[in-house]
């Protein structure tokens, strides 16, 4: 039994009953040689003594099990020296319990202390030296001891966990421990034990509020906390504050003209680009002065000038209007993600990895518009920011990243910009620190890889490598034999696909959003899901500013500055006609067009002095071109564009591999002669010309085509299907020319197509 054991009963009062156990520890820890330091001589003392038949006022069996437990002896019954035992010990528990309440109304008043009386860090020093000294007080307490007996245990303490660290390195480093140093390892820590001070090596270092490794407590400061402890209590050990900041060097103002720039110099480069400036050698500074002055400013300080006001604004504080501080459609952000499984292109059917362009708001988490395309465009973009817009309302703000698809003049034009035109703020994620842009991402993680896992052509990182070698395969065989795969997911149905993963997503519960009471599952408590939470806020009064019917078509058309002239616009190589163009011969108009049509333009007067457009002209129809008889469209051009980029790769790679051909002889080699030898005239070959006239064509022959004679012959009869001809239908039928022969010959290619995949 030790001295914290052996202090008080539950109730908080002196224990004068003692168990065999007890008064045997109580002998042994006094040192006593007149009494029984074991539980088996105590008890063999009771029965020598006749304790045990003494009345119950003295000796009581114990509470315990069913029948009792062993006995208890009244401390009237021990010997003197054993009676003094026990006072001593009472008082040394009246004066541990004393200590406990003392400190744990101290940690109370701790807690109560205000934000405003202290830094977090001055708070997190004072409480770390409040435990440290309570530590040290109750230590000594329990051990009969004084203050300064407590300190210098802590002292010996502390060095021997310093010592013990060191032993550590060393033999992590693989240095060979001597056998003190295997002594100390194997020695309990009095600074960290439970029976010792109980005090965590973090504790000890908040307290002491030096650089990390700045040597250990000295005896002086912890007698400095118990001064100031016993005069004030925890607030009095705050640490005193660090003097009142320098005032700027002179010429602050002057370095600052070349640092708050919006090309964001360093420091380094502004300094030498001031210093070139400055004549009074008063006026200078030093590198070291710039960097420890800045180190004084904050953040928005810092970037005054050098950061745009919506930036800055970013990181300023707001007035919340709701919990979440914004409605719905206040935020709306966007990102692509590349498709990780392959689906079949709507135009070759070959496989290819869509680009998803998803549209979250920020309020609600719930995905309010979505694009799906061959690749991130300003095309795919618009589209999804579009079905957002009608489907849910124009946001304030659109936050994106800084893609080309979101970066571009048919969004940020002055006046003919989507942005503009729609009334939106578009912010570009700053790098290290995308804001809401962690939301979009999360969103992709949940929905689109998911999505692409269930199809068995997911090519994604932990997609097994076999199980994708022999997908990709079976897709390119079967395309090349028939021109299409089966594994591959068409088009319509990986649209339908995506649409009702979006739905699931709106309706299942989401974590970031409040928690409410559910009455179809019983009142039970969980989180709403994106369309709970837009229900909530339209209760609550919330209303969309909504895109007017008679805008929807022409408000996401984008416009271009043109010229027109003798009633014609051009645009996009193509050339445009209407008769009330005449009248605006010469002068500078608007040309609204359509990504996915071709035959016409929308044209508006432009007012030069606003700078805005004006009314409707007229609606110029396609009239004709000198490079083209077919109307161009845009998407049509972006991939033209594509198409002779990725030419003009493969022209650069087959000339590289022709240059290896010609490439020269190495070091190694040497050019051995070659003997002149005259060359041989071969004997010409006579031909024998027949005189005979040919024979007449047979009447009433026709011409046809012997592949679709053959296709007609094999669909008629199944079993003149021989695998050389199931070969060559198939090359015909991988052919986007053969197929269009078969088909203008009648030929009925499902038919076809289902004979070559069972003869397969």
């Amino acid at each position: 039994m030790s001295g914290r054991d052996l202090v008080l009963t539950g109730a908080g009062e002196v224990k004068v009953w003692f168990t065999a156990r007890e008064l045997a520890d109580l002998a042994k820890a006094r040192g006593l040689t007149s009494f029984p330091t074991t539980k088996r001589g105590v008890l063999k003392l009771a029965e020598r003594e006749g304790w045990n038949d003494m009345p119950a006022t003295v000796a009581r069996k114990r509470p315990g099990r069913e029948g009792g437990g062993g006995m208890e002896y009244h401390f009237s019954l021990l010997p003197e020296r054993m009676q003094v035992a026990v006072h001593h010990l009472d008082k040394r528990a009246l004066r541990t319990a004393a200590h406990l309440q003392a400190a744990a109304s101290e940690r109370r008043r701790i807690a109560a202390i205000k934000a405003a009386g202290a830094s977090a860090k001055a708070r997190r020093v004072m409480e770390a030296r409040a435990e440290v000294v309570m530590s040290i007080e109750g230590y000594a307490i329990s051990m009969g001891e004084d203050r300064a007996w407590g300190i210098a245990r802590f002292l010996e303490a502390q060095a021997a966990y310093r010592q013990r660290q060191e032993i550590e390195r060393r033999r992590d480093r693989g240095a060979v421990l001597t056998d003190s140093d295997l002594r100390a390892l194997a020695e309990p820590l009095v600074l960290t034990a439970a029976e010792g001070f109980d005090l965590r090596p973090e504790v000890v270092e908040a307290a002491n509020n030096r650089p990390r490794g700045r040597g250990p407590i000295a005896r002086r400061t912890i007698y400095t906390w118990f001064k100031a402890w016993d005069e004030g209590g925890a607030p009095e050990l705050v640490p005193a504050p660090t003097r009142a900041s320098a005032a700027l060097p002179p010429g602050w103002d002057g370095f600052m003209r070349f640092y708050a720039m919006p090309a964001k110099p360093s420091a380094t480069e502004a300094l030498a680009a001031y210093m070139g400036t400055v004549t009074d050698p008063a006026m200078g500074l030093t590198i070291d002065q710039v960097r420890g002055a800045l180190k004084k400013l904050s953040s928005l300080e810092k970037s005054v000038g050098r950061e745009g006001l919506l930036t800055l604004k970013s990181r300023m504080a707001y007035v919340q209007r709701t919990t979440e501080g914004m409605w719905p459609t206040t935020v709306y952000t966007a990102d692509g993600k590349t498709f990780d499984a392959e689906v079949a292109d709507p135009v070759s059917g070959r496989p290819i990895k869509p680009e998803i362009t998803s549209i979250l708001d920020v309020a609600t988490r719930k995905c309010v518009g979505f694009a799906v395309s061959r690749k991130e465009n300003v095309i795919a973009v618009t589209e999804a920011l579009r079905n957002a817009c009608l489907d849910h309302g124009i946001p304030a703000i659109f936050y994106t990243d800084r893609g080309p698809g979101y970066k571009n003049k048919t969004f940020d034009g002055d006046w003919g910009g989507l942005m503009a035109r729609l009334g939106i703020t578009k912010m570009h994620a700053l790098p290290y620190n995308s804001q809401a842009k962690g939301l979009i991402e999360r969103f992709n993680g949940t929905v689109w890889n998911p999505l692409a896992k269930r199809l068995p052509t997911y090519i994604g990182a932990d997609m097994d490598k076999e199980a994708a070698k022999a997908v990709h395969k079976r897709t390119r065989r079967e395309i090349a034999e028939v021109g299409r795969s089966r594994v591959l997911l068409d088009w319509d149905a990986f649209l339908a696909m995506c649409r009702t993963a979006i739905e699931e997503y709106n309706a299942r519960p989401h974590s970031a959003l409040p928690v409410f009471e559910d009455p179809e599952a019983g009142m039970r408590r969980r989180t709403m899901s994106p369309n709970e939470a837009w229900a909530a806020h339209a209760a609550a009064g919330f209303e969309p500013v909504t895109v007017a019917e008679d805008e929807r078509d022409d408000l996401f058309r984008p416009y271009e500055e043109r010229i027109t002239r003798r009633a014609l616009v051009e645009w996009n190589t193509n050339t445009y006609f209407h008769p009330d163009l005449e009248r605006h011969h010469g002068k500078t108009v608007l040309v609204g067009y359509d990504f996915h049509q071709a035959d016409r333009v929308w044209v508006r007067e432009f007012d030069a002095e606003t700078g805005l457009p004006g009314p409707l002209i007229c609606v110029a129809t396609f009239g004709g071109n000198k490079e083209r008889y077919v109307p161009l469209t845009a998407q049509r051009a972006a991939e033209e564009t594509r198409v002779k980029a990725q030419l003009r790769r493969i022209g650069k790679k087959t000339a590289a591999i022709e240059e290896q051909l010609n490439a020269p002889f190495t070091m190694d080699e040497f050019i051995r002669p070659v003997a002149e030898i005259d060359p041989v005239v071969q004997p010409s070959a006579l031909r024998v010309v027949d005189d005979a006239p040919p024979p007449a064509a047979a009447a009433g022959a026709r011409y046809t085509n012997p592949d679709a004679e053959l296709a007609f012959q094999c669909i008629a009869d199944p079993s003149q299907l021989t695998p050389g001809r199931a070969r060559l239908l198939s090359e015909l039928m991988g052919r986007h020319s053969g197929r269009e022969i078969l088909r203008l010959a009648g030929v009925d290619l499902d038919t076809l197509d289902d004979l070559l995949r069972s003869a397969a």
